[in-house]
């Protein structure tokens, strides 16, 4: 996502954040969550 854009959304009240932060996973769920991904394919 390219910066204008970033803060476009900011500015009207979205945040921006990654897939952890939105399901509020700990480092070792993050990690767990990538290891049974790479594990599928």
């Amino acid at each position: 996502m390219d910066q204008a854009k970033r803060e476009r959304l900011e500015s009207k009240g979205w945040k921006i954040g990654t897939v952890a932060d939105f399901l509020e996973l700990t480092p070792e769920e993050t990690i767990l969550v990538e290891i049974k991904l790479a594990a599928k394919t």
